[in-house]
């Protein structure tokens, strides 16, 4: 029997910012088109939105409030268009990544 060769799923390598939130984090930010107001005090993140748009000959108007208390550690990812959102999927640090693939060299010695 020959011997197997060892594979991992190809790592993304793309960068986020963004912040891991802390007791002590505060910030208060919008979207450079302003349709997106945030901030962050006491792991509650607050979001506020008002934007106009127009679906077919129908014009709307959005203003609305969203606040989320978020547990601390949890890493919020910076979008130009969504401002802060809490990612659908695990993130690490930079640093945290290469340890993680320090792991792998020698494993198929």
């Amino acid at each position: 029997m020959e011997q197997l060769e060892r594979f991992v799923i190809q790592p993304s390598i793309k960068l986020f910012g963004g912040v891991k939130v802390t007791k002590d984090t505060e910030f208060e930010t919008h979207t450079d088109n302003n349709e997106i107001h945030q901030s962050l005090k006491n792991c509650v993140l607050t979001t506020r939105l008002k934007r106009k748009f127009k679906v077919g000959n129908i014009e709307c108007n959005e203003n609305s409030k969203l606040e989320q208390k978020l547990p601390e550690g949890i890493i919020l990812i910076w979008g130009e268009d969504t401002g802060y959102i809490v990612p659908n999927y695990k993130m690490i640090s930079a640093q945290e990544a290469e340890e993680t693939f320090k792991v792998l060299k020698g494993v198929d010695k």
